[in-house]
């Protein structure tokens, strides 16, 4: 089957209207059935010091949300937006996905930043989200920033039927290892023969572009912009294949 997925940068702030207002912005650009991707923590704003969640209107995030499902439905869009939130355990680092028909469903960051661990509960499980498409069902994992760096987890996703790794990360301030954290998503999507869809947030010395990447590991479209855009590609299920992980050898120590 074939899938239309946008990823969506934009600068962020740790205004929630703001960032609000960008993302429905952008959705207005998209089409019908369209898989939008926006960057980790997109809605509530983010930092490397941890003090950012103080600041955090936890009601303005959870009506954020709200309208942005109501664009989803209205429009019939699925959207994938990041937002650091709390739940009965504690603050999260979350991806939710706002389905058009009104299902909502949630990823809890499971593998935390260093400066996160100690101030954000981890998540303890590795979902598969399923999108009602009008040619079929695609089946879409999630990962979150530094999750790039564990292959274990994606192998997961990829053994539990994943067609399409959706990526969502904040890594500004150092354009040096761009190089680096584009390879950690080529390699994810080679070795497991699945697409990429990777989405940081627009800045203009962004550690990770922005980048759609095929089964093969073929970059197929990349943004890198301090400004808001939308970088659509058509993706294929069909390109997607078990061939290298069914050459796994389970006698090895």
């Amino acid at each position: 089957m074939k899938a239309s997925i946008v990823c969506a940068p934009f600068p962020m702030s740790f205004d929630v209207t703001e960032n609000l207002q960008r993302m429905v912005d952008l959705l207005d650009q998209c089409n019908a059935h369209d898989v939008v991707v926006f960057p980790e923590a997109s809605l509530s704003g983010y930092s490397d010091d941890i003090t950012f969640l103080a600041g955090i209107d936890e009601q303005q995030v959870t009506q954020g949300l709200d309208i942005l499902h109501a664009v989803a439905c209205e429009r019939t869009l699925h959207v994938f937006v990041g937002a650091c939130r709390q739940d009965d355990k504690g603050w999260r680092n979350q991806a939710h996905y706002l389905a058009p028909t009104g299902h909502r469903a949630v990823y809890n960051k499971a593998n935390l930043a260093t400066h996160e661990r100690g101030y954000l509960v981890p998540g303890d499980s590795l979902p598969i989200f399923p999108l009602r498409l009008p040619d079929g069902t695609l089946q879409v994992g999630v990962q979150l920033c530094r999750e790039s760096r564990f292959p274990e987890q994606w192998r997961v996703l990829a053994d539990a039927g994943a067609d399409l790794f959706v990526y969502m990360t904040h890594l500004i301030d150092d354009a040096v290892y761009r190089p680096v954290w584009r390879s950690h998503l080529i390699s994810r999507a080679a070795e497991n023969q699945r697409w990429v869809a990777g989405v940081n947030v627009a800045h203009g010395a962004q550690r990770c572009p922005s980048l759609l990447i095929d089964p093969g590991g073929l970059v197929i479209d990349e943004i890198v912009s301090d400004q808001a855009g939308l970088l659509r590609s058509e993706i294929d299920t069909t390109a997607v294949s078990n061939w290298y992980l069914n050459q796994r050898r389970a006698d090895l120590t």
